[in-house]
């Protein structure tokens, strides 16, 4: 098994472990939250390589020498394949309560562990850049690493919001927003060309999640269930 495998597979399980200890998150019965938690993972998984695909095939991703031209995956595809297939199976079930302030802690748990994988399989990479830079790693910016920290601290943020009972309801949204922020950021600093107005297709999808934490977050402000 490969680092970034062992990575995914630890992100995955401190997720569960993390949604273990939550103390204010929704609580479902069995038959539902199991389908939820698949939806999460099969929505997750289709959402990272689909959304990917259009870099693929059309060159908008950089790509170590010898990767895969095929078969790449994105964070912010997963999490808009995970949300589109969470709301469809929630719609199916009948579950009218928010129920990402359960999701939130441990999707940040499972990325943070997850790009030090893509740290450790040196994809994701960041562009090149001053090799005497405070920052650089190997003459380029750390970008993955940026974003494992990033995460790590939005896991700390949102653990204490459970203990607190902060944004109650819109924990999910928040954390969405700021990473949507975040990651069009990091993008500045990585080696993906542009594709669309001057922005990349990861500014382009990290654009999305922004402003689906932002649809969402005004929708629970009007008791719209999400």
């Amino acid at each position: 098994m490969t680092g970034y495998a062992v990575a995914v597979l630890l992100g995955f399980l401190a997720g569960l472990l993390v949604r273990s200890r939550l103390r204010d998150a929704p609580s479902l019965p069995g038959d539902q939250r199991w389908p939820l938690l698949a939806a999460v993972v099969l929505g997750g998984a289709a959402g990272a390589y689909l959304f990917e695909l259009p870099a693929d095939v059309f060159g908008w991703a950089w790509r170590p020498t010898g990767a895969e031209p095929i078969g790449g995956r994105t964070v912010l595809g997963g999490i808009l394949g995970g949300w589109l297939a969470v709301e469809v199976v929630k719609r199916w079930l009948g579950i009218r309560i928010p129920t990402g302030d359960g999701v939130a802690a441990p999707l940040a748990a499972a990325l943070a562990i997850g790009r030090l994988g893509c740290v450790a399989a040196g994809c994701c990479a960041g562009a090149a850049c001053d090799p005497s830079a405070w920052y650089a790693v190997d003459g380029r910016f750390p970008a993955a690493a940026a974003e494992a920290g990033f995460h790590a601290l939005a896991l700390l943020v949102l653990l204490v919001a459970d203990r607190r009972g902060w944004a109650r309801g819109r924990r999910l949204y928040a954390y969405l927003i700021a990473y949507g922020a975040v990651r069009f950021l990091l993008e500045v600093g990585r080696a993906n060309p542009p594709v669309l107005a001057g922005l990349t297709w990861y500014q382009v999808l990290a654009l999305l999640v922004l402003a689906l934490g932002c649809w969402r977050w005004s929708a629970a402000g009007r008791s719209v269930p999400g």
